[in-house]
């Protein structure tokens, strides 16, 4: 019995670590990294958000009068954690 419990011990030490963050998690940081930057909030001339929306290559943030696309720039991590990204703020479209 002791050498069952010491092998799956082992088993359980040797699987690798899971390194990304679930999908929710995931987009819930890039979202806060996204509308924490002031460059969005002048791109948007200051106004409420009125609608997120997922794009190809990132999100697309509008508020009354302007949208801004934000580009997501994802780096796979060289160890495990969590990957790792930057964001490209386009300019501004307003009416």
């Amino acid at each position: 019995m002791k050498a069952l419990v010491a092998a799956a011990i082992l088993a359980i030490a040797a699987t690798p670590a899971s390194a990304a963050l679930s999908g929710y998690w995931d987009s819930s940081k890039v979202i806060h990294a996204i509308l924490g930057d002031d460059r969005v909030a002048d791109a948007l001339r200051q106004q409420p958000i009125e609608s997120i929306a997922r794009t190809e290559n990132g999100y697309q943030i509008s508020s009354r009068d302007c949208s801004v696309e934000v580009r997501v720039n994802r780096t796979a991590p060289d160890r495990p954690g969590p990957t790792r990204f930057s964001l490209s703020i386009g300019g501004g479209q307003c009416s």
